[in-house]
């Protein structure tokens, strides 16, 4: 009997102590069991974060969120974030906060962007924030640019090419016809040649001074052609200046609107591969965890929310 109440104090010991071990886990974990160095950032909207959403420092976990104060002030809310963060966690003064999402169909978290300065911001200080990333607003925003270029650019410009390209349109036949007679000369003038070079003619040389007259009208009509063609060569490239010199203002707008499409893009760029290199950190951590136990698959359980 004395053993069995000895066995029962062991294992209640062991169970206690078992305990007491898990709840000081749970508290390292959160953060709330350890001392923290509270930072402070001020934000216009808190969608998607709460009391206890984590805290992270260029992707690494140091802390979490503890407390939302909203305030008015001239007509306008505004919400007082109260960070926990490790303490002794060095902050550079122009470090700044972010809301971001590490993958798809992660929760919101709180992100710290390390800045450059050398000197620290003490605990207590307040941290600049910078808006949400979201990537559907990032392309919403892109196609909108796009379509204005369309709308406000390229369909004028086309538009008035085609009124250029119509006019000019008319005076194709003109060109054409001139064409077929020049063509019509031109072999004129290749039989004449055949003719005289042909071995019955070469005792005939004493008839080259009476053909050369005719040669010579000949060449002279051809010449009066190539003019014309010429002329009309002059038209089109006119037309192709003024069509330039109309449309100049519009071909400006379409390089300013592009350019303002590039530059918003070039503005979120570092905000989108920001968002892919933390969710491909996420990706391949989770799948170290499974190869390093696939229980976790089957044995996982959903974590509580502690806000509620």
């Amino acid at each position: 009997m004395k053993r069995d109440t000895i066995n029962y104090l062991y294992v209640g010991g062991f169970t206690i102590t078992m305990f007491v071990l898990l709840v000081v886990s749970l508290l390292n974990i959160t953060g709330r069991g350890s001392s923290a160095d509270y930072y402070y950032t001020i934000y216009e909207n808190v969608s998607g974060i709460r009391e206890g959403t984590t805290v992270t420092y260029a992707g690494f976990q140091v802390g979490q969120l503890v407390d939302i104060e909203p305030n008015r002030n001239n007509g306008k809310t505004t919400y007082k974030l109260k960070l926990a963060v490790k303490e002794g966690w060095p902050v550079p003064v122009d470090s700044f906060v972010r809301v971001v999402s590490p993958g798809l169909l992660a929760e919101s978290q709180i992100d710290i962007s390390e800045g450059q300065a050398v000197s620290l911001l003490q605990p207590g200080g307040v941290l600049a924030s910078k808006p949400a990333l979201d990537m559907m607003a990032v392309l919403n925003s892109m196609g909108g640019e796009f379509s204005n270029i369309s709308e406000a650019g390229l369909i004028p410009l086309l538009k008035n090419i085609n009124k250029q390209v119509d006019g000019f349109g008319n005076n194709i036949p003109v060109i054409v016809d001139e064409s077929k007679e020049l063509v019509a000369s031109l072999n004129t003038v290749s039989k004449r040649l055949n003719k005289l070079l042909t071995d019955e003619n070469s005792t005939r040389l004493s008839n080259v001074i009476n053909n050369t007259d005719a040669m010579t009208s000949n060449l002279v009509s051809l010449s009066s052609r190539l003019d014309n063609i010429t002329e009309q060569l002059q038209s089109l490239v006119d037309s192709s200046n003024k069509m330039i010199a109309d449309n100049s203002t519009d071909i400006r707008q379409s390089m300013l609107d592009l350019r303002k499409a590039l530059n918003s893009v070039s503005q979120n760029m570092e905000s989108i591969m920001y968002n892919l290199d933390v969710s491909s950190r996420n990706i391949s951590e989770f799948s170290h965890q499974i190869r390093s136990n696939p229980g976790v698959l089957l044995n996982g359980k959903p974590v509580k929310d502690e806000g509620k």
